[in-house]
């Protein structure tokens, strides 16, 4: 039986703090101790003055495996992630091919236990077009996908938008089988004639991009996507919520019963229209970064506890790519890199800056995320039988960004140069440390690739 004690550090649970010892045996936690310091252990962690936290779970990634590119990958986005303290990461349908049948999944899920050193899930994508069939979709349930995926606009041509009747079909789906059904929300003919009126302005500049897609593009989406859950029972989830008007929707249908959950990212509560006309194509995301009033209203809604989660929608691009924005915002892909400033970013700005509680921000990136995708009891929690999943943060500790420090695979960072404080010291993954700090470079990880394994819903 291997053991490891983490000892003189804060516990910090969804529901409050505590100073005690963490003992993990066999990967697992088997116990909080006042003082575990003669617990005869394999490996004895000094935490005293860190905060020890469950692993994050971030439910938006795109590693986008398997890609002949290779634009990021499972073995570098999940360093990345291990950097920043996520110890478990479900990753979304976009490879090459989309992940829409059950052999797909079976395909990424093959190459991830093999290059993997967190342990992951994975979403099914969901289009009902270019063959797929609503067995296709039933099928990828059946062979372990925690969630469904859908586009409401058409932001890549290799992912097609469902229109609002394939959108009605595919609820019907998740109401049977109980995944959530995830939602890029955007409409698409509001998103469409955006572009259009930029494009015929003669904008190539990178505000055009936030201007052809305001938040009522959003607010409309998910007004549609709310009464086809109301009408389905379908559990469905938006992903990445960018505007207010959003929000208030989402906040009044769970008010009423509706089966409904939401996320936003660091994005979109760290980063500003201001950010986009520095960052230019850096800064290009769908939806787009949002102008300060809206940040701030996103943020209220955060901390009245009207969003559920917060993840990453880590997207890796080459610099070639996002440089094409210098010239013509429009013809850069649409994605941020964030998965190893996700928690950093969050406490930083949350808890240290904004009075966020630990607890809160413990329930937005561990508790919710496994109770929403299925992965408690195993994952989200440092109660005894759980995952011995751990990140060690110092909460006081100041950096600065650098594209140097981080592990994914493209060199940028659009939050390069930002002051954070709040740093991860160290990640555990069931019992063994895979990100070590004090170390240098690359040296910081320690897991043998592969060592992260795959996850599928719990019953019930």
């Amino acid at each position: 039986m291997t053991t490891t004690c983490v000892l003189g550090g804060v516990i910090v649970t969804g529901s409050g703090s505590h100073r005690a010892d963490l003992v993990i045996r066999d990967g697992v936690v088997s116990g909080w101790h006042l003082d575990a310091s003669g617990i005869d252990a394999d490996e004895t962690i000094d935490a005293t003055g860190l905060l020890v936290l469950p692993g994050a779970i971030d439910v938006h990634t795109h590693f986008e495996e398997p890609d002949p590119n290779l634009l990021e990958g499972f073995l570098t986005g999940t360093m990345a992630a291990a950097a920043g303290g996520v110890t478990t990461v479900v990753e979304m349908p976009q490879a090459h091919p989309t992940t829409t049948t059950a052999e797909h999944l079976r395909q990424k899920r093959d190459i991830a236990e093999r290059t993997s050193i967190v342990d992951m899930a994975f979403w099914g994508g969901v289009t009902l077009t270019n063959g797929q069939t609503p067995e296709d979709v039933r099928a990828m349930a059946a062979a372990g996908a925690v969630a469904l995926k859908s586009f409401m606009a058409s932001s890549s041509p290799f992912f097609p938008a469902v229109d609002t009747a394939r959108l009605k079909t595919a609820m019907d789906i998740a109401a049977d089988t109980g995944l959530p059904y995830g939602l890029h929300a955007e409409d698409d003919a509001l998103l469409r004639d955006g572009i259009a009126r930029m494009q015929a302005a003669g904008r190539t500049d990178a505000l055009a991009h936030a201007e052809s897609r305001p938040p009522i593009v959003e607010t409309v989406a998910v007004a549609t996507a709310i009464a086809l859950a109301e009408e389905t029972g379908a559990p469905v989830h938006i992903c990445h919520v960018a505007s207010a008007g959003a929000l208030r929707l989402i906040a009044d249908a769970k008010r009423r019963g509706v089966a409904i959950t939401c996320e936003t990212c660091p994005q979109y509560l760290v980063l500003d229209t201001d950010d986009l006309a520095r960052l230019r194509g850096f800064g290009r995301c769908a939806p787009a970064l949002r102008d300060r009033s809206e940040v701030e209203a996103i943020w209220a809604a955060l901390l009245a506890g009207q969003i559920d989660l917060v993840c990453s929608d880590h997207c890796g691009f080459t610099v070639e790519s996002k440089q094409r924005g210098d010239d013509d915002i429009f013809s850069v892909p649409n994605g941020l890199q964030g998965i190893q400033t996700l928690l950093p970013s969050l406490w930083s700005e949350g808890v240290n800056r904004r009075g966020m509680s630990p607890e809160m921000a413990v329930r937005l990136l561990s508790e919710a995320p496994a109770r929403i995708f299925g992965l408690s009891p195993r994952k989200g929690s440092l109660a005894p039988g759980r995952d011995g999943d751990v990140v060690l943060l110092d909460p006081a500790r100041e950096w600065t960004v650098t594209v140097e420090d981080h592990l994914h695979r493209q060199p940028w960072s659009p939050y390069a140069g930002m002051q954070m404080t709040a740093r991860v010291v160290r990640t555990i993954r069931r019992g063994e440390t895979i990100f070590d700090d004090a170390r240098r470079d690359r040296e910081r990880i320690l897991a043998a690739p592969g060592s992260g394994q795959t996850l599928v819903r719990a019953e019930g």
